[in-house]
């Protein structure tokens, strides 16, 4: 597939997007090597602080730090009403994910007074957590660190490839396995919004057309060509048969119970004060 001529004449590197470089949004990557814009890889937490400086203008940002910014940020292409337009763009799942796990030495009920290790890596996925253990179930005491060995800690959050990873071979004595995805839905019977593409609302109209062009064009080839881009995804201990089911659990295109479930996420994280936590 070739990019929108539009988009590859007047795009320039003057507009830095980011990209988060995880397998489950490779489907969004297939056209990046020719991107008409400056490129870089970013971690979700590290993603949203850059955006936050200043120094990002596009990126698969995390909805937690979205939600944060959103005075300065919007979705690609907004939030169309039902039937109309074209639907925001991010990644979004019903159910479990296994790529946003906690691995935990008790089942999450026994989880009080214990110590959490937290990956550095994420800005969503710990928020999720604290609604999960501490509002859902309302256990207390629980301590989040961030980037402790599994030797100190009661469990482990961890997200995206390293998460896939370590579900194949699970540190000893970590025997229970959390799914937050599956977690949230039996909560809340909605999907999960991960992340969502969000752009700098000072840019130009007709630039943040022209970057949603480009993202269109190049998820539309991730998602014709997703067996081959499973195939460069594939992760030890997992098939290219696993890798595209995988990949197949998302949603790409934002749709109607995908946003219900972001502003549900955003109602409780706003209600018990977590937005602005990390």
């Amino acid at each position: 597939m070739t990019l929108p001529s539009s988009s590859a004449s007047r795009l320039t590197s003057a507009a830095v997007a980011a990209r988060i470089p995880y397998a489950n949004a490779a489907p969004y990557y297939a056209l990046w090597a020719d991107a008409p814009f400056a490129v870089r890889n970013l971690v979700p937490r590290e993603l949203g602080r850059e955006a936050e400086a200043g120094t990002v203008d596009l990126g698969l940002m995390a909805t937690a730090d979205f939600l944060r910014l959103r005075d300065r940020f919007e979705l690609l292409g907004g939030i169309a009403p039902a039937g109309s337009g074209a639907p925001p763009l991010g990644v979004a799942a019903r159910g479990p994910v296994q790529s946003v796990l906690l691995f935990s030495r008790r089942p999450a009920a026994a989880l009080s007074d214990s110590l959490i290790s937290v990956t550095p890596e994420t800005s969503t996925s710990i928020r999720l957590l604290r609604l999960l253990l501490d509002v859902r179930r309302g256990l207390k005491g629980i301590r989040y660190v961030r980037g402790l060995e599994p030797a100190q800690a009661d469990a482990l959050l961890m997200i995206g490839d390293q998460a896939m990873r370590t579900r194949s071979r699970q540190p000893e004595g970590f025997t229970q396995v959390l799914d937050l995805g599956s977690d949230w839905l039996e909560w809340t019977g909605l999907s999960f919004v991960y992340a969502v593409w969000a752009v700098r609302s000072s840019l130009e109209e007709s630039s943040r057309r022209e970057l949603r062009e480009f993202l269109e064009a190049s998820l539309s080839a991730g998602l014709a060509a997703l067996p081959e881009v499973a195939r460069r995804q594939t992760e030890p201990g997992w098939s290219v048969e696993d890798m595209e089911a995988y990949l197949r659990r998302f949603h790409y295109r934002l749709g109607p119970d995908d946003l219900e479930g972001m502003r549900r996420f955003e109602e409780l994280s706003r209600q018990h004060g977590l937005l602005e936590k990390d």
